[in-house]
């Protein structure tokens, strides 16, 4: 019983750590208003793939105009 839940354990770590296709939908807002959004594929872990995301998010507060990148 023992050696099952360390197997189980195991499996989990590495489900977890597996390399997965995660899709990140951008959104162009402009007043509030949605203009345009996308979507891009991003294979690799969820916290990787979510800092990448991420990094496509633009605040402009002159011009009330931005681009907000998420997970789905």
């Amino acid at each position: 019983m023992k050696n099952l839940f360390i197997l189980t354990v195991f499996a989990l770590i590495a489900l977890t750590s597996c390399k997965k296709d995660y899709t990140c939908n951008c959104s162009i807002v402009s007043d509030g208003v949605t203009i345009s959004s996308s979507s891009t594929t991003i294979k690799d872990t969820k916290s990787k793939a979510k800092e990448a995301c991420d990094a496509g998010d633009i605040t402009e507060t002159d011009f009330i105009f931005g681009v907000n990148c998420e997970i789905k």
